[in-house]
């Protein structure tokens, strides 16, 4: 199945916001949902990238953004990808790989992500992609949350 990559309007902003809150299996207390706030300035100063969920599919508590990017410039010259999520209802047809293959193309400098290094599958995706293991760090976030930084090169 095809799906449309887009940048995200100005009034998407809300329902990437809310997608953030619900996307992430994590329990309440080790996640911290992106506020609405940030959203608003990725949208306006980054590259914030959604998919629109199918007429099939209506997802009103997210606006219908069924999948959403966002990545920035760094200090450093190159482009860190903050986040990639689907809606739960959509997940398995595509959006996600949709959505890295977009934002890989755009890419003119390497992209960097991190991920939990525990997450194997999510390594496995990435490698897929390209990405390969930077460094990893220990207490990344908190002292019980290390992070590999992968970094992908076009």
């Amino acid at each position: 199945m095809s799906h449309v990559v887009e940048n995200a309007q100005p009034t998407d902003f809300l329902g990437v916001a809310a997608l953030d809150r619900i996307a992430w299996p994590a329990a309440p207390e080790t996640f911290i949902p992106d506020g609405e706030h940030i959203w608003r300035v990725w949208r306006d100063h980054g590259t914030l990238l959604v998919v629109r969920a199918a007429e099939q599919t209506p997802l009103p508590d997210t606006d219908d953004i069924a999948g959403g990017l966002v990545m920035f410039p760094t200090a450093e010259g190159e482009t860190f990808l903050h986040k990639i999520m689907v809606h739960p209802l959509c997940r398995g047809l595509g959006i996600g790989t949709a959505l890295m293959n977009e934002a890989l193309s755009r890419a003119k400098t390497s992209v960097l992500l991190t991920v939990d290094p525990a997450n194997e599958h999510a390594v496995a995706l990435y490698r897929g992609f390209g990405f390969e293991v930077r460094e990893t760090v220990v207490g990344f976030y908190r002292p019980h949350e290390d992070r590999h930084i992968m970094v992908f090169k076009p």
